[in-house]
Protein backbone atom coordinates (compact mmCIF):
# COMPACT_ATOMS: atom_id res chain seq x y z
CA UNK A 1 0.00 0.00 0.00
CA UNK A 2 2.81 2.10 0.71
CA UNK A 3 4.34 2.02 -2.56
CA UNK A 4 0.79 2.66 -4.25
CA UNK A 5 0.71 5.88 -2.10
CA UNK A 6 4.15 7.15 -3.30
CA UNK A 7 2.82 6.16 -7.07
CA UNK A 8 -0.15 8.21 -6.28
CA UNK A 9 2.21 11.33 -4.42
CA UNK A 10 4.72 11.36 -6.97
CA UNK A 11 2.08 11.65 -9.75
CA UNK A 12 0.39 14.71 -7.81
CA UNK A 13 -2.70 12.94 -7.23
CA UNK A 14 -4.23 13.79 -3.97
CA UNK A 15 -5.41 9.71 -2.56
CA UNK A 16 -7.76 11.06 -0.30
CA UNK A 17 -9.33 14.28 -2.43
CA UNK A 18 -9.88 10.94 -4.91
CA UNK A 19 -11.82 9.12 -2.25
CA UNK A 20 -13.97 11.49 -2.25
CA UNK A 21 -15.40 13.39 1.10
CA UNK A 22 -14.59 11.43 4.03
CA UNK A 23 -18.11 10.51 5.51
CA UNK A 24 -17.95 9.57 9.36
CA UNK A 25 -21.72 8.10 11.06
CA UNK A 26 -22.42 9.13 14.77
CA UNK A 27 -25.47 7.99 16.83
CA UNK A 28 -27.31 9.49 19.46
CA UNK A 29 -30.31 8.91 21.60
CA UNK A 30 -33.05 11.00 23.05
CA UNK A 31 -35.08 10.50 25.89
CA UNK A 32 -38.17 12.74 26.37
CA UNK A 33 -41.83 12.11 27.25
CA UNK A 34 -43.95 9.44 25.41
CA UNK A 35 -46.17 12.37 24.17
CA UNK A 36 -43.77 14.70 23.36
CA UNK A 37 -41.70 12.34 21.08
CA UNK A 38 -43.18 13.15 17.59
CA UNK A 39 -42.54 16.83 17.64
CA UNK A 40 -39.02 16.15 18.55
CA UNK A 41 -38.52 13.74 15.99
CA UNK A 42 -39.70 16.19 13.53
CA UNK A 43 -37.85 19.00 14.74
CA UNK A 44 -34.71 16.95 14.78
CA UNK A 45 -34.88 16.18 11.80
CA UNK A 46 -35.49 19.90 10.11
CA UNK A 47 -32.75 21.16 12.74
CA UNK A 48 -30.51 18.98 11.55
CA UNK A 49 -31.12 19.01 8.09
CA UNK A 50 -30.89 23.00 8.00
CA UNK A 51 -27.28 22.53 9.98
CA UNK A 52 -26.21 20.27 6.74
CA UNK A 53 -26.65 17.00 8.62
CA UNK A 54 -28.24 14.21 7.36
CA UNK A 55 -29.91 12.43 8.87
CA UNK A 56 -30.16 8.66 7.62
CA UNK A 57 -32.21 6.70 10.24
CA UNK A 58 -34.53 7.18 13.12
CA UNK A 59 -35.18 4.55 15.66
CA UNK A 60 -38.23 5.61 18.19
CA UNK A 61 -38.40 2.96 21.32
CA UNK A 62 -41.73 3.01 23.51
CA UNK A 63 -40.36 0.50 25.81
CA UNK A 64 -41.69 -0.67 28.74
CA UNK A 65 -41.24 2.96 30.85
CA UNK A 66 -45.41 4.10 30.02
CA UNK A 67 -44.32 8.02 30.19
CA UNK A 68 -41.24 7.85 28.32
CA UNK A 69 -39.68 7.29 25.25
CA UNK A 70 -36.67 7.43 22.98
CA UNK A 71 -35.26 8.18 19.85
CA UNK A 72 -32.06 6.72 18.28
CA UNK A 73 -30.83 9.14 15.51
CA UNK A 74 -28.08 8.32 13.06
CA UNK A 75 -26.42 10.79 11.52
CA UNK A 76 -24.27 11.04 8.32
CA UNK A 77 -21.45 13.72 9.52
CA UNK A 78 -18.36 14.32 7.90
CA UNK A 79 -15.22 15.36 10.53
CA UNK A 80 -15.81 18.50 9.27
CA UNK A 81 -19.56 19.17 10.57
CA UNK A 82 -19.09 17.32 13.60
CA UNK A 83 -18.80 20.59 15.34
CA UNK A 84 -22.27 21.38 14.02
CA UNK A 85 -22.87 17.93 15.37
CA UNK A 86 -21.77 18.94 18.97
CA UNK A 87 -23.68 21.85 18.93
CA UNK A 88 -27.44 20.40 17.90
CA UNK A 89 -27.08 17.84 20.66
CA UNK A 90 -26.65 20.92 22.82
CA UNK A 91 -29.39 22.88 21.94
CA UNK A 92 -31.46 19.61 22.51
CA UNK A 93 -30.28 18.57 26.17
CA UNK A 94 -31.14 22.16 26.50
CA UNK A 95 -35.12 21.23 25.24
CA UNK A 96 -37.27 21.45 28.01
CA UNK A 97 -38.60 18.38 27.23
CA UNK A 98 -35.57 16.20 26.88
CA UNK A 99 -34.40 14.24 30.03
CA UNK A 100 -31.45 13.19 28.03
CA UNK A 101 -28.91 12.59 25.17
CA UNK A 102 -26.26 10.18 24.60
CA UNK A 103 -23.73 9.93 21.92
CA UNK A 104 -22.27 6.54 20.64
CA UNK A 105 -22.30 2.88 20.10
CA UNK A 106 -23.81 2.46 23.32
CA UNK A 107 -26.75 4.89 22.58
CA UNK A 108 -28.51 2.12 20.63
CA UNK A 109 -27.96 -0.44 23.62
CA UNK A 110 -31.59 0.33 25.07
CA UNK A 111 -33.03 0.39 22.10
CA UNK A 112 -33.99 -3.55 21.67
CA UNK A 113 -37.23 -4.51 21.84
CA UNK A 114 -40.59 -2.88 20.87
CA UNK A 115 -38.13 -0.52 18.39
CA UNK A 116 -39.60 1.08 15.46
CA UNK A 117 -38.06 3.24 12.54
CA UNK A 118 -39.86 6.06 11.52
CA UNK A 119 -37.30 8.54 9.14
Amino acid sequence: MRFFDLFLRRAGVDRHAAQGRRRGTSRLTVVCPRDEIGALRKQICLDFSAAGLDVARVQVDTGRDTELASACITVNCPPELRGELMSQARRLSANPAVRHVRFGAGAAAGMAGGARTAA
